[in-house]
């Protein structure tokens, strides 16, 4: 049984041409006779010069060949005690549309740009003549015949000579040569493709960092420098400082080196020369640590000088002001959210350092304006939160003084005179809202709230103190200036019952109504204290004739 063996290389070749293949044998070596055979026949093939595919001398010959003709064929030598078989595999393809060639077919040949260099026209030894020459070779480039002018390109034998090559000069090129077989002539093509590469030029290494710098670092750190420096292999990169070689500050400076291979060239390569100071010394300040790269072509340099770190006031003045921003911003907040209680606090916590303030010459702290419900009563809310509810909160426990018309009025006066004089004397006017549809036209109607609107808001600039009993869904049938007040400053609503024995004036509803009454000109009395008897007699005086009945 033969020894068997098989050729990895497939050679393509054109269709419709002359060709020839040769056995990977080598005939020094084995002298038998060699025999071809096509696929798994054990009939050789023919050695008649006249055939299409026959076999002369050691050749296998395909006169011409045709796409049918791919496949496996088999060289072999035979003797008494040994048998030896090698499988090549011959692929024979058509042009491709428009081209004159086969991409399968091309062969790709490399040259160097900036210099002169040549294209060999490969696989035609089977064409020498009994000389040992071989026939001319006429070149295309892209399928178009190529002008020899013997300056940019010329033709030797099977080689084209390209004179200064550069990047135009890519692409495919064709080599073309005839050979006579029995007396008929037969076409040999050879497809190359040209790539031209750019010629390594030997430069000085290339320090890419650093760059002529200075680092701020803290005295007694811990520091690593790094030069990265890109060229040849055979580059020597290292550190000085002060002129002198990084080993003889050892064991406080140590240096590393890392070699980085490009993949893309070998023969460039990046080298890292990293220096460790294990402990920064105020002597390194000095001076600056040298990178040095040499190779053959010269040496390049760079350097990195210490410096103390330069005092950072942007990150505190920011801090400053961000805390700033925040304390102001939640201040805000909190004084939005509890500015009834902390105005309040501040006025009861305060009150012996609060000013003693010149007399404004007003009597009551406030007028109170209420509208007057006919038919229900003395005991309607209205009038019980008028004349009781108010009087308890206001007077007794805050110190207030109100004047309330039907209380503090003499019976017989003129109501015009009663309310434009009082309201005169009151630093406040506080108007009372309900709900009632019927209610609503005593505001801005009668003489009385004539009279009070006009001089709170107009002649005397009084501030204004709504407070509604119930929720009023609309305010459209109110007086202009009246949702004038309300969008101004908004309402008081009132939230609770109207016994007068369950009043406080620390609830939320009192709170806001004394945050918007002035500022108390002496101490209201407890609940444990009675005003003296002067007092009393003074105020008897002053009001003989007062009725503490609800108007209407």
């Amino acid at each position: 049984k033969c020894e068997e063996h098989e050729e990895k290389i497939t050679l393509v070749s054109s269709a419709h041409e002359i060709d020839a293949r040769s056995c990977p044998l080598i005939t020094s070596v084995h002298r038998e006779p060699i025999t071809w055979y096509r696929n798994d026949s054990t009939t050789p093939v023919s050695t008649e010069r006249e055939s299409r595919i026959h076999q002369h001398k050691d050749k296998l010959w395909f006169v011409p060949a045709e796409v049918g003709d791919s496949g496996a064929y088999y060289c072999s030598v035979r003797n008494s005690t040994y048998c030896l078989k090698i499988k090549i595999v011959a692929e024979f393809v058509q042009h491709e549309p428009n081209l004159c060639y086969n991409e399968r077919t091309v062969f790709t040949q490399r040259l160097l740009t900036a210099g002169d260099g040549q294209l060999v026209c490969p696989y035609l030894d089977f064409l020498k003549d009994e000389n040992n020459e071989l026939p001319q070779v006429q070149w295309y480039k892209d399928c178009k015949p190529l002008l020899l002018d013997n300056v940019n390109f010329a033709g030797v034998t099977n080689k084209l000579i390209i004179t200064n090559v550069n990047t135009a000069h890519g692409g495919h090129y064709m080599c073309h040569a005839s050979y006579t077989h029995l007396g008929k002539q037969y076409r040999v093509t050879r497809a190359i493709k040209l790539i031209t590469l750019e010629k390594s030029r030997n430069t000085k290494p290339e320090i890419v960092s650093p760059a002529n710098e200075t680092m701020e670092v803290v005295l007694g750190s811990w520091l690593q420098l790094i030069c990265n420096v890109t060229g040849r292999i055979s580059n020597y990169v290292y550190w000085k400082w002060n002129g002198s070689m990084i080993s003889t500050y050892t064991p406080v400076l140590e240096e590393d080196f890392i070699i980085v291979e490009n993949p893309l060239n070998r023969r460039r390569s990046t080298v890292l020369a990293r220096l460790n100071i294990s402990t920064v010394e105020s002597k390194f300040f000095l001076h600056p640590f040298t990178c040095l790269a040499k190779n053959t072509e010269g040496i390049s340099t760079a350097y990195i000088q210490l410096i103390h770190p330069v005092p950072d006031f942007q990150k505190p003045t920011v801090g400053i002001f961000v805390m700033l921003t925040l304390v102001i911003t939640c201040s805000l907040c909190i004084y939005k959210v509890f500015k009834v209680d902390i105005v309040l606090w501040y006025r009861d916590s305060f009150y012996d350092f609060l000013p003693k303030k010149v007399s404004d010459g007003k009597t009551y702290d406030a007028y109170i304006l209420c509208p007057k419900t006919p038919g229900e009563g003395p005991t309607c809310n209205t009038d019980i939160f008028v004349f009781k509810v108010m009087p308890e909160v206001l007077e007794k426990q805050c110190g207030y003084k109100l004047f309330i018309c039907g209380r503090d009025d003499y019976v017989g006066e003129s109501i015009v005179e009663v309310v434009n004089e009082n309201v005169k004397k009151s630093r406040r006017l506080i108007i009372i809202l309900v709900p009632e549809t019927s209610g609503f036209s005593w505001l801005g109607n009668s003489s009385e709230e004539q009279v009070a609107m006009y001089n709170a808001l107009i002649q005397e600039g009084i501030k204004v103190v709504l407070l509604e009993l119930e929720k009023i869904p609309d305010y459209e049938k109110m007086p202009e200036s009246i949702k004038f007040i309300k969008q101004k400053q908004g309402v008081i609503r009132w939230s609770g019952d109207f016994r007068e024995g369950s009043q406080s004036m620390n609830s939320r509803f009192w709170k806001k109504v004394r945050y918007h009454m002035p500022v108390q000109r002496q101490r209201p009395f407890s609940k444990h204290q009675l005003p003296s008897p002067a007092t009393l007699l003074d105020s008897k005086e002053k009001r003989p004739m007062a009725v503490h009945v609800p108007l209407g």
